[in-house]
């Protein structure tokens, strides 16, 4: 008689004990504020008598004059806590708001109406729009407190920016954070005697700052202001025209200048051959419209400043200093250049009170201030809007849809295809097209003719494609001319907007190579008369589509005719239903075909019929 032995009891396997990992996970803003706070309230004092916090940074002036135009949520919040010097807590009860969005349009753009309504905001706060003034001192002030000031007046002149934004339901562009680049402008407008603001004649208003007028007149009531409208080959004299109208009619002392030809110039003139022009200069500037030289513009500061107005030391002769000052990218380091370039002498550059802005002598009797480039606060309507004007970098960019509906909507759909070489395929007005391309369909034909395609799938790139159609925009090679308002200051519409730069679209704005392109197709197609906004259609650059030279071909393809892109319901029509003309005359299904009449289906019994065949082979039969 066996018997069971017990159950052992279950002991747990011996083994190195469990240690808790510690998190890696270093970023957030609990674990920032913690990091801050465990360094805070370490206070040393020097012997002069100075209080430095071990919070402090002493960094090279270049480092402390980067420019900040952008921060995020976090980061704005501790700049301004800091600039405040107060502490502060963090809220967890956060609420998310979802918000939806209508499929039937771009949720990133305005319409006419919603355009409107900003724009009468915009005329309404206009004069909240303020320069960050510097507080008044004297010289029984400290350097510290100084600075203490500084830093209040900077710090509440953001809060009112932020209260206007807030409290308007206004959209500001991207301005300058960093108050040590206003301090900047500051000397610059102090030591200046004619202050000139460079703004982009493609859209001056954007780049112009109505208050910084005020603020040099406020400093000085002597000083004077001049707006250099550059970049003024990109307009047409109707253009420049009507901007010079509305000039006049503001009270802006204004001149149009275009650093880009006068730099073209002196190259030429560098050139062993080269011959010059007679050309007489109208001193007087009559005509408000032209786009004046290098050497008239030199004229132009010394008749426009006042006497001297800063008295030099050491019993040195008073010169004439002008101060520059505009946005990055609008050319004003290009009109230095042009500047100093035109000079057959030797120019000496000197550094002036401070090192962050530099002092260059024209001559003898001109002194130019170069300020840093500086983006003062202004009105938008979207940020598609500032990425088309280059206020927001396009490299950085991650919504593309916007800015590049922007550009299909404003740049004619046939000078796209002229300009790039491709067809770009709209919905038809059965589809509820209306012959303007959307921002997909203008992306989807460029990426796939440079054949810019994605990882995985194979679609498009529209994103690569998007940052060089807009960097092409910003560039000038889609042209695109802002108009300037109507005499009451309220928007053009969009069909006003076209006309304003129906001009600019014609084969001269092309370049060198696609015109030469177009005008061969043209003789090879014997056409007279050609014109670019109605015979493009006519014209292919690769191969025709159909192979009917009869019918109208496509400006371009995809790469060949098989990568060739159709209109979707004329692709499925053809491809379904005309089955590209092939015929089909079955009369009877295929397996009573197959089987000889027989109505047993699936061919089960020429199976069986073989199998028996197969059977009596093999038995010799």
């Amino acid at each position: 008689m066996g018997f069971h032995e017990a159950p052992k009891k279950f002991k747990v396997p011996k083994g190195p004990k469990p240690i808790p990992h510690k998190n890696k996970n270093t970023i957030g803003l609990g674990r920032s504020i913690a990091n801050v706070r465990a360094k805070e309230n370490r206070v040393e004092y020097l012997p002069d008598g100075e209080m430095r916090f071990t919070t402090d940074k002493h960094e090279d002036s270049w480092v402390k004059l980067r420019s900040v135009t952008q921060e995020n949520a976090l980061d704005e919040f501790l700049n301004t806590a800091e600039l405040a010097d107060t502490d502060f807590t963090a809220d967890k009860n956060n609420q998310v708001t979802i918000i939806k969005v209508d499929p039937s349009k771009n949720p990133y753009l305005l319409t006419n109406d919603e355009e409107k309504k900003k724009s009468a905001l915009h005329d309404a706060n206009e004069n909240s729009l303020k320069v960050p003034r510097r507080p008044k001192w004297d010289e029984s002030m400290t350097r510290f407190q100084l600075d203490r000031q500084e830093k209040e007046a900077f710090l509440e002149w953001r809060r009112d920016l932020a209260r206007l934004q807030e409290n308007n339901d206004l959209l500001l562009t991207p301005f300058e954070r960093n108050l040590e680049v206003w301090r900047q402008l500051w000397r610059v407008v102090e030591r200046s005697d004619l202050v000139v603001q460079i703004v982009d004649a493609r859209n001056p208003l954007i780049f112009r700052s109505p208050d910084l007028a005020n603020y040099v007149t406020e400093v000085d009531s002597r000083k004077k202001n001049l707006l250099l409208v550059n970049k003024a080959d990109l307009l047409t004299p109707k253009q420049r025209r009507a901007w010079a109208s509305h000039f006049k009619r503001n009270n802006i002392n204004f001149t149009f200048f275009s650093a880009y030809e006068a730099n073209q110039l002196l190259e030429q003139q560098e050139q062993p051959d080269y011959k010059p022009e007679i050309t007489q200069s109208v001193p007087d500037l009559d005509d408000a419209t032209r786009i004046i030289g290098i050497e008239e513009l030199e004229e132009l500061f010394m008749r426009e400043a006042p006497e001297p107005l800063t008295i030099p030391p050491n019993g040195k002769e008073p010169i004439l200093q002008i101060g520059l000052v505009g946005y990055p990218n609008v050319g004003k380091s290009s009109t230095i250049n042009a500047l100093i370039g035109s000079k057959k002498v030797s120019v000496s550059s000197t550094p002036g009170k401070t090192k962050h802005f530099q002092t260059i002598h024209l001559s003898d009797q001109v002194l130019l201030c170069d300020c840093p480039g500086l983006v003062f606060p202004n009105f938008a309507y979207t940020n598609g809007e500032l990425v088309c004007c280059g206020v927001l970098p396009i490299d950085q960019l991650r919504e593309y849809t916007g800015p590049s509906q922007l550009v299909a909507q404003r740049i004619p759909k046939y000078f796209l295809e002229a300009v790039y070489g491709i067809a770009i395929p709209t919905k038809s007005e059965n589809d509820g097209g209306d012959g303007t391309p959307t921002s997909q369909e203008l992306l989807t034909a460029y990426a796939r003719a440079r054949g810019y395609m994605t990882q995985g799938f194979g679609s498009a790139d529209e994103p690569r494609a998007a940052r060089y159609i807009l960097k092409d925009y910003v560039n000038g090679k889609l042209p695109y001319v802002h108009p300037p308002p109507n005499s009451d200051n309220t928007p053009l519409t969009h069909e006003e907007k076209l006309e304003f730069n129906k001009e600019l679209y014609t084969l001269d704005s092309l370049t060198e190579n696609r015109r030469e392109q177009i005008l061969n197709a043209v003789n090879s197609k014997g056409l007279k008369n050609f014109n670019l906004a109605e015979d493009l259609s006519k014209l292919s650059f690769s191969s025709h589509i159909g192979g009917d030279d009869n019918k109208e071909s496509r400006t371009a393809n995809y790469g060949g005719k098989q990568a060739a892109i159709f209109n979707a319901t004329d692709d499925l029509d053809r491809e379904f239903f005309n089955m590209n003309s092939v015929k089909g005359n079955m009369s009877t299904p295929f397996h009573k075909l197959a089987n000889g009449g027989s109505n047993k289906k699936h061919n089960k019994g020429n199976k069986k019929d073989k199998k028996k065949q197969q059977k009596k082979a093999v038995n010799g039969y």
